[in-house]
């Protein structure tokens, strides 16, 4: 590995890449460039010896499809390296990556043993395992498709869409026959619908219909009269925990707290001693003194004591509500429906995101043959961002790692094979539990890979940040990450790269305060609206410091709108911040809001869908008529009123309707009517695209405030509507009726992704999206807010905890035991996930980091900026405070007064009104807007090499020839193109010149025969049957001219000559041979855009480019 600087964790890193007879756990920090050590080790598991693999036997697996296409590219682009002739002299490589040096060091290949294997693996790319674990469960799911009971060719409803619609149907059906005339159990539902409404049932059944959740496993834990084994230990360590305070601090005059903590003792005891029936024999006083509330801590007790028995009255609270005589009945009545629908849907071809989890750990766990088979094909296994895996793609992985001949029947028994598995991860960075990433199940994963002999490497080497910024992360985290097993990872701090320079004069970090006045009453709402315009304020004066004082002292030269991320722990808060740096007229693009059913343009676009399915919707022609399209006031709405001209079919009533927007109004009317009758008689895509094309909707949205996105937005509508087509019996009317509900019920939808890696826009981002990215200036805005968790689940909740096994489900003000243990635990990993994604925020920064957030009277719990002042140690927002050191690091602080005033917005000075003046300007414009869009229509979207060619054309002196003459030369020409595209140039030349004369026999076969006898007999087709053809008659479309047109071309003859490309282009120019060389320089601006087209499309250098002139056997390079 060629690594031109020296970094600490050399030896780690070179380590973890090469080591192959033991398993490797690698703890990699962020920024430590995990991405290069993965490549790095698929390289010399490539180029090992002894033992190296083909790519197709390696599985590389990651958690997003971003994170899987990116290493391909890295891995492509360090194979051809490899191939690469500079490569071959032995040049570091640099970035620490892999060379031909280091590996004919290591290994002992040959330069030309290295090429081969690298141009091997280059062509087995494309097939390689490397991607997220779903799409590798999808693969052997269609290897094994009758043993893991699926439809061969099944498809994957990533979105649940499809599986929400076929639960809802099976559910109307089910209740039909549960509830009809024909039900066998109306006694039972009896009493179920006695403490529960139909919709709760529904939103239960719902609930449990994830293919993760073992469904007879959660019943028969139900059912369990007893407690499990890990249930027992986790309470036994309650009671513990209630006794050693109790002993502590209790008192012959028991205060609420200490009379409380004796209730905690007496009530675990019971549950210990007596089962799930304990609790019941309570005493009355020991129950009311669980139920009051506590207040703040006394005096004597230390506040982590305090919140300790607060835990533990949470806890005894949930187990006052076990209820497992109602959680067993509801489930012998819901988990037959519910296992009914799972198998329908898959019956139906379909499977959900986890079921392809589910079916492919019952394909490894169920069929040990298969999985034997599967462990002999894949002889290497790389886990990316191992601690954002949920448990149930551990055991997939556990299983294939297990060792050759064994079969253990559970993940717990498998014992892993030495050297196969290769995991990366960081707990410090573990923020997935939403997704069911368990923390737990990370630090079980490791230490049994540790315990059996793996060799554990830990990165702490950062190439993204600055000193100054990696010093105040350590520090904070050093006090914020405190070591708790299973819940909370040490914190291991960054080292700076050596020799780290900054373009920015100001790198560092800086909190920028909103701080209430002492008379003044500042809320949450109004700190927040102050502080969003100061966030707006400071990009706007770096923006404009970068773009006018370049080169100035304090300026970030270079600084662009694209180099600044926004970051928010949620996206619900970004509205008050994306208002100011709308009046800062800041571009900025937003990544994941998932508001897509609360856009106006999609509202607007859903209520003329129901107008024109239904002229009688009178509410959604009146939003049509209000909205952009129509552009009618009240007043005027009233008016169409009083006329009964509310009915686009009543045109007549417009009559005499003395006003400007009559025709307009007249003309939509028109439009609306035809479409009317044409929409339903289409499919459905079809009918939105009518009225895209009938009505300016789409010019509407582009000239809206969101622009862009909103015309985005628009186009998903439609390729929902395609995506939606297939369905059965699905209408105009029956879609319109899906959105409506959609509307309605505003179900978490993303907007329609724009391209915003290539947008110069301010990213607005979660901290969440922003994971695994990086940016010159990153703002952690709004760290007063909470963390806007809400009191209880907002409906059933299924818990499981993957390292007991314990199971629950929470219906209502009511829950299983499991229930209790599963919900506590979540919570307290919850508290510590708040500040792992403080970490995670704080170390997207590159250069500068700013941390914002206010400081209203009331604070909030659960915010970041608690977690800050926690590690300062010292209270923020002090006036006279203009540094603040923590650890090693120091950052200033800058406090703004919390003044809710009117918004203020940066602009120049106006200047006085001057009508002419701006009337000329204003004509000005518009006449170098038209002038651009002449220009722009002028241009031909699709543009080839020859139209640049006729362009630089002169004459050239030549043959004279008749018309008759040029027409039967533009034929032989096309027939010679067509011949070579299939000529055999290992073959018999002559004998494939002798299949001319079979019939049919052409007029132009003897000039044909003749260019072809020339081109043979030339050192030109020799130099061809020695080359590698990789393709003939290759067509290219590349974009070109900054995207607004395509460039697109058809080559004749790619190849590969000693290791080399080259592009060749036939000619059949009627021109003397004294010509030649004057005609291709014609032709150069053709070979220049060639060799464009296929360095974009392949990614590397072309040797050359040749025309050959077959009437003359010459080549003429291009």
């Amino acid at each position: 590995m060629s690594e031109p600087l020296s970094i600490p964790d050399q030896e780690a890193r070179e380590a973890a890449a090469t080591t192959f007879d033991r398993n490797v756990v690698v703890i990699a920090g962020a920024g430590t460039g995990k991405t290069t050590l993965l490549v790095n080790r698929l390289l010399y598991l490539l180029m090992r010896r002894p033992d190296p693999l083909a790519l197709s036997r390696i599985v590389a697996l990651t958690f997003t499809n971003k994170a899987a296409a990116e290493m391909k590219v890295r891995l492509r682009e360090r194979l051809r390296a490899l191939v690469n002739e500079r490569d071959r002299e032995g040049e570091a490589a640099g970035g620490g990556a892999v060379s031909v040096a280091d590996l004919r060091r290591r290994y002992g290949w040959t330069i030309d043993e290295i090429v081969a294997r690298a141009e091997t693996a280059l062509r087995d790319l494309d097939k390689a395992q490397i991607g997220t674990l779903h799409s590798f469960a999808a693969h052997l799911l269609r290897l094994y498709p009758i043993e893991a009971g699926v439809a061969p060719t099944f498809k994957t409803d990533e979105d649940g869409s499809r599986f929400d619609d076929h639960f809802a149907m099976e559910w109307d059906l089910w209740l039909d026959c549960e509830l009809g005339a024909t039900g066998r159990d109306h006694a039972r539902w009896r009493t179920l619908l006695k403490s529960f409404r139909l919709q709760e049932l529904y939103e239960l059944a719902y609930g449990l219909h994830n293919d993760l959740i073992d469904l007879e496993g959660l019943t028969a834990q139900v059912r369990e009269g007893e407690l499990s084994v890990g249930l027992m230990d986790w309470f036994a360590q309650k009671h513990r925990q209630a006794e050693a305070l109790l002993l502590r601090y209790d008192s012959p005059k028991r205060r609420k707290v200490e009379s409380m903590l004796a209730a905690l003792v007496q009530l675990y005891g019971l549950l210990l001693d007596r089962g799930l029936t304990g609790p019941e024999a309570l005493s009355l006083e020991a129950r009311e003194a669980l139920e009051k509330d506590l207040g703040t801590a006394p005096t004597g007790w230390t506040d982590d004591d305090f919140d300790e028995v607060k835990a533990l009255q949470r806890v005894a609270l949930r187990l006052l509500s076990v209820d497992h005589g109602v959680m067993e009945e509801v489930l012998e009545v819901l988990v037959p429906f519910v296992q009914a629908v799972r198998l329908s849907f898959r019956n139906s071809g379909w499977l959900t995101f986890d079921g392809l989890l589910a079916k492919a750990r019952g394909l490894l766990r169920d069929h040990p043959s298969i999985r034997e088979q599967l462990k002999r094909e894949y002889r290497a296994l790389l886990v990316d961002e191992f601690q954002d895996t949920d448990p149930v793609q551990y055991e997939i992985v556990l299983y294939l790692a297990e060792q050759l001949g064994r079969q253990a029947t559970s993940w717990r028994e498998a014992r892993l094979e030495e050297g196969k598995l290769f995991i990366v991860g960081d707990p410090k960075q573990s923020i997935y539990a939403f997704r069911r990433a368990d923390i737990e199940a990370f630090d079980h994963v490791v230490a049994r890979l540790e315990d059996g002999g793996a060799l554990r490497c830990e990165l702490a080497t950062n190439f993204r940040s600055h000193q100054s910024v990696l010093e105040v992360v350590n520090g904070v985290f050093d006090a914020l990450l405190v070591a708790q097993p299973s819940v909370q990872p040490p914190n291991v701090p960054l080292a700076v790269q050596p020799n780290r320079t900054s373009p920015f004069r100001n790198a560092g970090v800086e909190l920028r305060l909103v701080r209430a006045d002492q008379d003044d009453d500042l809320d949450s709402a109004a700190a927040t609206r102050v502080e969003a315009e100061q966030v707006a304020l400071l990009i706007a004066r770096l923006l404009t410091e970068a773009e006018e004082g370049a080169g100035a002292a304090g300026s970030e030269s270079g600084l662009r709108p694209g180099h600044i991320a926004l970051l928010f722990r949620k996206l619900t808060q970004t509205e008050p911040y994306l208002e100011s740096l709308r009046r800062q007229g800041i571009d900025f693009t937003i990544d994941g809001e998932k508001h897509f059913y609360r856009r106006q343009e999609v509202i607007d676009l859903v209520n003329l869908l129901r107008s024109v399915a239904n002229p009688h919707d009178g509410v959604a022609f009146l939003g049509i008529l209000r909205a952009p399209l129509g552009g009618l006031s009240d007043q005027q709405l009233l008016e169409l009123r009083e006329r009964g001209a509310l009915d686009y079919r009543r045109i007549d009533r417009l009559s005499g309707w003395d006003h400007p927007q009559a025709e307009t109004i007249g003309r939509l009317y028109r439009i609306l009517s035809q479409l009317h009758t044409e929409a339903p008689l289409v499919p459905l895509p079809e009918a939105v695209d009518l009225l895209f094309q009938r009505l300016p909707l789409l010019e509407l949205a582009a000239a809206s405030l969101h622009g862009e996105q909103a015309v985005a937005n628009l186009l998903k509508v439609r390729r929902m509507a395609e995506d939606l087509a297939d369905r059965p019996g699905l209408s105009l009317t029956e879609f319109v009726e899906l959105f409506i509900t959609r509307l309605e019920e505003q179900p978490e939808e993303a907007e329609s992704a724009l391209a915003e890696d290539t947008l110069d826009a301010v990213r607005i981002l979660t901290i969440h999206k922003a994971k695994g990215l990086e940016f010159p200036v990153v703002i952690l805005a709004g760290l007063h807010h909470g963390d806007g968790a809400s009191r209880g689940p907002a409906g059933p909740v299924i818990w499981h905890d993957w390292s007991t096994g314990v199971q629950g489900v929470e219906f209502g003000d009511r829950c299983s035991i499991g229930a209790v243990l599963v919900d506590e635990k979540a919570r307290v990993r919850e508290q510590a996930e708040r500040r792992r994604l403080f970490y995670v925020g704080m170390t997207r920064a590159r250069e500068r980091l700013v941390l914002s957030g206010a400081l209203p009277k009331r604070r909030v719990r659960g915010a970041l900026l608690d977690l800050l002042e926690r590690a300062v140690g010292s209270e923020l927002g002090l006036a006279d405070q203009d540094a603040l050191s923590v650890g090693q690091g120091a950052f200033r602080q800058v406090v703004v007064p919390g003044e809710d005033g009117p918004p203020a917005r940066q602009r120049p000075r106006s200047a006085e009104w001057e009508p002419g003046v701006v009337d000329q300007i204003l004509m000005d414009r518009w006449a170098e807007r038209d002038r651009v869009w002449a220009e722009r229509r002028s241009e031909a979207l699709v543009v080839s090499p020859s139209d640049f060619i006729e362009k630089l054309t002169v004459p050239v002196k030549g043959v004279p020839r008749s018309r008759e003459e040029a027409v039967s030369g533009k034929a032989v020409g096309t027939l010679v193109h067509r011949l070579l595209q299939h000529w055999d140039f290992a073959g018999d030349p002559a004998r494939q010149l002798a299949q001319l004369d079979q019939p049919p026999l052409l007029p132009e076969a003897e000039a044909v025969r003749t260019i072809l006898a020339t081109f043979i007999d030339s050192p030109v087709y020799e130099r061809l049957q020695r080359a590698t053809l990789v393709g003939r008659e290759v067509p290219f479309l590349i974009p070109w001219n900054e995207g607004r047109q395509i460039l697109e071309g058809v080559i004749d003859v790619l190849y590969r000559l000693d290791g080399r490309l080259w592009i060749a282009d036939y000619k059949t120019d009627m021109i003397p041979r004294d010509q030649v060389e004057a005609r291709a320089a014609l032709y150069r601006e053709q070979a220049r855009l060639y060799r464009r087209a296929v360095e974009t499309a392949l990614g590397e250098p072309v040797a050359g480019f040749e025309f050959i002139f077959l009437r003359h056997g010459l080549i003429v390079p291009g």
